[in-house]
């Protein structure tokens, strides 16, 4: 198993965003996330997972400094199905930190959703308390956000 840093535009976690999409439409009858586009140049880190040398999992952080100094929102967090229940959407979340924290993030907000237990789940138990609905989620009741500070 190996974790690097990734380019946002990785053919790899680009494939993985693609499934993730997918898998929120199946649970939500939609066309997936609320926010569709993600400007390259807010995102300040992704991480690639793979598994046997094969794409396993990815997550990035985006500039947030929107909502307040030294903030930073996860996005795209994303296991393949097959390969979950190991431990690396764990993996994906501590290295996206410790990277966030290296780029000055001092507090991480995110959303998910509620047909999404097992986020909520991995969120809450790495620290990550409930927060206000916030910016384009501020209406969407099958939303939930959480935040951690870093420091």
């Amino acid at each position: 198993m190996t974790v690097e840093v990734v380019p946002w535009e990785d053919p790899a976690v680009a494939a993985l965003r693609t499934e993730q999409q997918a898998e929120l439409a199946a649970r939500y009858g939609s066309q997936g996330d609320l926010v569709q586009v993600l400007p390259t140049e807010e995102m300040l880190v992704t991480v690639l997972v793979r598994v046997d040398g094969e794409p396993a999992g990815c997550g990035s952080v985006r500039d947030a400094s929107g909502y307040g100094p030294g903030c930073g929102e996860l996005k795209r967090m994303y296991v393949r199905p097959d390969l979950r229940g190991r431990g690396l959407s764990r993996l994906v979340l501590t290295r996206l930190e410790a990277e966030a924290v290296r780029r000055g993030v001092r507090r991480l907000v995110l959303e998910t959703g509620v047909r999404q237990p097992e986020s909520i789940g991995l969120y809450r138990s790495a620290g990550y308390t409930s927060i206000p609905r916030y910016g384009p989620y501020v209406d969407d009741e099958e939303s939930v956000c959480f935040e951690r500070s870093l420091v």
